[in-house]
């Protein structure tokens, strides 16, 4: 008796944190399928695509919070400033957590995106979603915010026009 406590929370805790390493591996694959689907696209653009590929994201992710994608698409100019600058040639929101993504607030992800030549364009998806745990297990392991970054570089063609039309983008 003094044992089966300790035994139920370890099965309690044990399933949590593989249902948060399934979940963290379900963003990441969704954030990287989106950016692939769109670093094949030909075409510009549209708001109905845009949703689409939003809709898709929640379907692959499968979670129990409400999702949020930003992509954006990002040039980089060298000749600007001394290391140079990433400016943002379009940028498409879907879901409440991000704002969209300017050339002047692109500066805070410099950081994180690889080093590009002159003129080098990047395809960059941004998701979010907060993990609910299927159980209260202590230490501060409640609900939480996973986030994906991913980036790649338009595979079919260089130049990648957004959906001009659709006020949740510029």
């Amino acid at each position: 008796m003094l044992i089966l406590p300790m035994v139920l929370w370890s099965v309690f805790a044990s399933y949590t944190f593989y249902d948060g390493y399934r979940q963290s591996s379900r963003n990441i694959k969704a954030a990287y399928a989106v950016a692939d689907i769109i670093s094949r696209e030909d075409n510009a653009l549209t708001q109905t695509y845009v949703s689409t590929l939003h809709d898709l994201l929640e379907r692959m992710v499968s979670t129990r919070a409400p999702i949020s994608m930003r992509v954006s698409y990002v040039i980089f100019d060298e000749d600007s400033g001394e290391s140079g600058t990433h400016e943002v040639g379009w940028s498409c929101v879907r879901g409440s957590v991000y704002p969209r993504l300017t050339t002047a607030t692109a500066e805070f992800l410099e950081d994180a995106l690889p080093a590009m030549p002159n003129n080098g364009k990047m395809i960059v998806v941004e998701t979010t979603n907060t993990y609910v745990a299927p159980f209260n297990i202590g230490f501060g392991f409640e609900n939480f915010d996973m986030r994906s970054f991913v980036f790649t570089h338009p595979r079919i063609h260089d130049q990648l026009y957004g959906p001009n039309d659709d006020p949740q983008c510029t």
